[in-house]
């Protein structure tokens, strides 16, 4: 079998979150993972509550293990009820690079080595007041409009 790229993330209450951490750890040292990187986010609020709680422990553990050693860890996790809320567990692929984007990254490179350098000069250039006009009101706009009349109606 080959080994595979993981990634998974624990939320777990706040009370008992390095707890969790450790034993997830010691079980992923048992199953002979490699490369393992822990990267702890921190306390968040949760966006609903979870088992009555508000806020959580958020963790991101990144390893390489076989796959058949998986099942030991995913069975660990889902019997781990009171510190854990919530868990992900994620298969990392690897892509090789396209050879189409490998050569057009490398015509971009000769592209950009050819390219003389610029040399850009600017002037500054004064700006003078411009003169002022003066506003003139037409006819219609000084002419007062007189109210209207208003008519009573009477009672029929």
């Amino acid at each position: 079998m080959d080994i595979t790229k993981y990634e998974l993330m624990l939320v777990s209450k706040i009370s008992g979150s390095e707890g969790l951490l450790s034993r997830v750890e010691k079980v992923l040292k048992d199953a002979k993972a490699e490369n393992l990187k822990v990267d702890k986010l921190g306390k968040k609020q949760l966006a609903y509550p979870i088992k009555k709680q508000t806020e959580a422990d958020y963790c991101v553990l990144n390893f390489e293990v076989l796959g058949s050693e998986v099942k030991t860890l995913s069975d660990m996790l889902r019997l781990e009820q009171e510190d854990l809320l919530r868990h992900l567990l994620l298969t990392q692929k690897t892509r090789k690079p396209s050879k189409r984007k490998v050569s057009a990254k490398i015509v971009e490179e000769k592209i950009e080595e050819n390219k003389p350098k610029v040399t850009v000069v600017t002037k500054k250039v004064e700006v003078t007041a411009a003169p002022k006009v003066k506003e003139v009101k037409s006819p219609k706009a000084t002419k007062e409009k007189k109210p209207a009349k208003k008519v009573a109606k009477g009672k029929k």
